[in-house]
């Protein structure tokens, strides 16, 4: 009988156990998706993004042509950050919803994801690759409007020269550009890979390079 009752305790207090990390995970999930309902209203009323990693000189810089700003590029940014953040921009306007991007065009959106990193450490190509792949066919679905588009220019920037950038900060960012593709019209799925993609970049900039 004692064996019985011991066995019934273990089991009520395993399934109240259970019931408590279930409780405990849903409720996070509840906060999550709260916090990114928060982000998207901060897109949609135009609250600034998160703060960007200050300039640094880039340790192998090379002559690039000029490029006209944009209307809605940001008159704090340093001009090299003008300039790589109009590139991207302008790679980001050049989609048209509906129509499949290009090789061409993925092609030119590495070369510029790539020209704009200032910093000791390099993305790899393939962590390029698959952030571009996932991006245009976000874009393609639904593709936001210009001040949106500067916006996500503006965070890609950053993510590409977080190397110091402070992890709540970095985090930030990668958050921003979420809400930026779900407010564009991205299902929840697609925003939350590609800004996954753009963390995975993040992460490897954020590398020590090896001495």
């Amino acid at each position: 009988m004692k064996q019985l009752a011991a066995l019934a305790l273990a089991m009520a207090i395993g399934f109240l156990s259970q019931h408590a990390l279930g409780q405990g995970a849903q409720a996070d999930q509840i906060k999550r998706r709260a916090k990114e309902l928060s982000n998207q209203n901060n897109v949609r009323q135009g609250v600034p993004p998160p703060p960007q990693p200050p300039a640094q000189q880039a340790v192998t810089p090379a002559a690039r042509p000029a490029v006209a700003r944009s209307p809605a590029s940001n008159p704090v940014l340093p001009a090299t950050q003008q300039q790589s953040v109009a590139r991207l921009t302008a790679d980001f306007a050049a989609i048209k919803p509906g129509n499949a991007v290009t090789p061409e065009q993925k092609q030119q959106w590495i070369k510029d994801l790539a020209t704009a990193v200032r910093g000791a450490t390099k993305p790899s190509f393939a962590a390029l690759t698959r952030f571009v792949n996932g991006l245009a066919g976000a874009l393609a679905e639904k593709n936001p409007g210009p001040a949106e588009q500067s916006r996500l220019a503006q965070n890609i920037e950053a993510v590409l020269n977080s190397e110091r950038l402070p992890l709540v900060q970095f985090d930030a960012i990668i958050a921003d550009v979420q809400a930026i593709l779900q407010v564009g019209g991205a299902k929840r799925d697609l925003a939350v890979s590609v800004a996954n993609d753009l963390k995975a970049i993040g992460v490897e900039v954020r590398k020590t390079p090896a001495q």
